[in-house]
C-alpha cells in the first residue's frame, strides 16, 4: 500500500492542534471569532482561506495517491491502492482525503457568513465590503462541500457556527445529491454577491462561475456546465492559455489561473515536500507511475507536458509542479485549461451533441501544449472525442487531484481501476472511508458500505 497514510495523518498534525487519540470529533469544534466591523470581518475570512489551504493540499496528495498517475516512491507497482477503516492507529487510510481540516474551513465560513450578514451601518461595513466577504465564505463553503462530496460521498451538512462539541450531535450525513446541492446554493449566493474584478488568490465572480462549470459537470447538467464555462473563458482579457504551458505553475498567478491558493516561505505549501527529493529538502514520498512517465514524455500525448516531470540524478522521475524548495508553490483550484475540457466533454455529452467544437476546445488544449491536433474522420463517434478528452484530463491536470474523480463520476472505474486493483470493480470503492477517528467519536456518523 502506498503511504499516503502517514502523509495524511502528518499533514493534518500541521493544521490541527487536536491529539490524534483525542476522540471529539473535530467536525464539532467551535472556531468561534468575533465579528465587529469591517476589519474583524476580513480578519475572520482570512482564516477560512487559511483553514482551505490546509485541507485542499491533502486532499490533492490523497486523490493522487490512489490515481494511476502517481506512486509511492517505495512501492512503484503498486499503482492503486486498497484504502481500509481499520483504524487502529495514527497510520491510518481513514485520516486521508482533509476530512477534519474541511469542517474547520467551514466551521469559519458559517461564522463570517453568520456574523458579517448581521453588520449593518456604513460606518461598520460598507455594503461592497459586506457583499464581497459574504460572497467569498459562500465561495469558500461551496468548494468545501464540494471537495468532501467528491471524496467520500453525502456528508453532514452543517450552516451555523459550532459554539460547543455536542451543538451538532444526531447530524446524520445527508446524501451525495442533497450535499451537490447545497454546492449550487452556495455559489449561487456566491455569485449573487461576489465583484467581477479578478483577484486570483481571492474568490471573485469568475471563480464561482468556474466552479459551477465543475459542479454542472459532476451533475451531469451538461447545457449549464457548457454555459458557466463559456462565461469564464469568454473574458478574454482576464484568462488566457499561457506559453510555455509550465507557466503556469512557475509564474504565481498567471493569466491562466481563476484561483488558486497562494503560499510563501513564512506560510508553506503543505505538500510540497512529498514531491521534492531529499536533495532539495523534501521526503519524495511520491514519484510519477512509471508507465505514466512514458506519456508525459511521448510527444504525441504529453508534448509540452513533460516539464510536468524531471529525471533526478539517480534516475528516478519527481514531479516539479510543486517544486519550489521554500515551500512557495500554489495550489491551483481552478484554471482556464481545465474550462475548456469541460466544456468540450459537456458539448459531446449534452442532447444536441456538438462534436465539433467539442474538438475545438480540445484542440485548444492540444495546441498550447505542441500536441497533434485531434483529427475527427467519417468514422469518429462520440465515445471516440470523449475518450480523447478523458486521456487530455490526464495529462492537462496530471497532478492536481482529478484524475481518480474523473474516471469515477463517468462509471469507468471499474474498467480502469479494476483492471489494476479487483477490489475498485466494486463501486462502493469509489469513495474514500470517512475517518474512523469521526466514526467513533459519532456514533450518528455511518462509514461508507465498503469500509464497515
Amino acid at each position: 500500500m502506498k503511504r499516503y497514510i502517514l502523509i495524511a495523518v502528518l499533514a493534518s498534525a500541521l493544521f490541527s492542534c487536536d491529539n490524534i487519540l483525542d476522540t471529539t470529533p473535530e467536525i464539532y469544534i467551535s472556531d468561534d471569532g468575533v465579528i465587529t466591523d469591517s476589519k474583524s470581518a476580513l480578519a475572520a475570512l482570512i482564516g477560512v482561506y487559511d483553514a482551505v489551504q490546509g485541507y485542499y493540499g491533502v486532499n490533492i496528495v490523497a486523490h493522487n495517491a490512489i490515481a494511476d498517475n502517481v506512486v509511492n516512491f517505495t512501492a512503484p507497482g503498486n499503482i492503486i491502492p486498497t484504502l481500509t477503516a481499520a483504524g487502529t492507529s495514527a497510520f491510518d487510510p481513514t485520516s486521508g482525503g482533509g476530512y477534519s481540516q474541511a469542517y474547520v474551513a467551514i466551521n469559519r465560513a458559517n461564522s463570517v457568513i453568520s456574523k458579517t450578514s448581521a453588520l449593518s451601518g456604513s460606518s461598520v461595513i460598507t455594503d461592497a465590503n459586506k457583499n464581497q466577504y459574504l460572497g467569498e465564505a459562500y465561495f469558500l463553503r461551496a468548494l468545501t462541500y464540494f471537495t468532501l462530496v467528491r471524496t467520500y460521498g453525502g456528508v453532514p451538512i452543517i450552516l451555523e457556527p459550532t459554539d460547543s462539541p455536542t451543538q451538532n450531535k444526531g447530524v446524520k450525513r445527508s446524501t451525495k445529491e442533497e450535499t451537490y446541492a447545497q454546492v449550487l446554493s452556495d455559489l449561487d449566493k456566491a455569485e449573487s454577491l461576489l465583484s467581477s474584478t479578478i483577484v486570483r488568490s481571492r474568490a471573485n465572480l469568475y471563480s464561482a462561475y468556474a466552479l459551477k462549470a465543475r459542479l454542472y459537470l459532476y451533475t451531469e447538467n451538461w447545457d449549464k456546465a457548457e454555459e458557466y464555462a463559456t462565461r469564464v473563458i469568454s473574458n478574454s482579457t482576464g484568462f488566457n492559455l499561457v506559453k510555455p504551458y509550465s507557466t503556469f505553475y512557475t509564474t504565481s498567478k498567471s493569466a491562466e489561473s481563476i484561483f488558486e491558493l497562494v503560499f510563501s516561505s513564512s506560510d508553506k505549501n503543505p505538500i510540497y515536500t512529498y514531491y521534492l527529493s531529499s536533495a532539495e529538502g523534501g521526503r519524495l514520498d511520491y514519484i510519477p507511475e512509471p508507465s505514466f512517465v512514458g506519456q508525459l514524455l511521448d510527444p504525441n500525448k504529453g508534448g509540452d507536458r513533460k516539464s510536468l516531470i524531471k529525471q533526478l540524478s539517480d534516475g528516478n522521475w519527481a514531479l516539479t509542479e510543486y517544486e519550489n524548495q521554500d515551500g512557495s508553490s500554489s495550489l491551483y483550484v481552478l484554471r482556464l485549461a481545465e474550462q475548456y475540457l469541460i466544456r468540450a466533454e459537456a458539448r459531446v455529452k449534452k442532447n444536441s451533441s456538438d462534436l465539433p467544437n467539442a474538438i475545438a476546445d480540445l484542440n485548444e488544449i492540444r495546441s498550447r501544449s505542441n500536441v497533434p491536433l485531434f483529427v475527427a474522420t467519417i468514422a469518429t463517434t462520440a465515445q471516440d472525442v470523449l475518450l480523447a478528452i478523458e486521456n487530455e484530463r490526464r495529462y492537462e491536470l496530471a497532478f492536481e487531484g482529478h484524475r481518480f474523480s474523473d474516471i469515477v463520476r463517468t462509471g469507468r472505474a471499474a474498467e480502469v481501476f479494476g483492471s489494476i486493483n479487483s477490489l475498485y470493480k466494486d463501486s462502493g470503492r469509489w469513495v474514500f472511508p470517512i475517518p474512523y477517528k469521526e466514526i467513533v467519536a459519532d456514533p450518528d456518523l455511518e462509514q461508507n458500505e465498503a469500509y464497515k
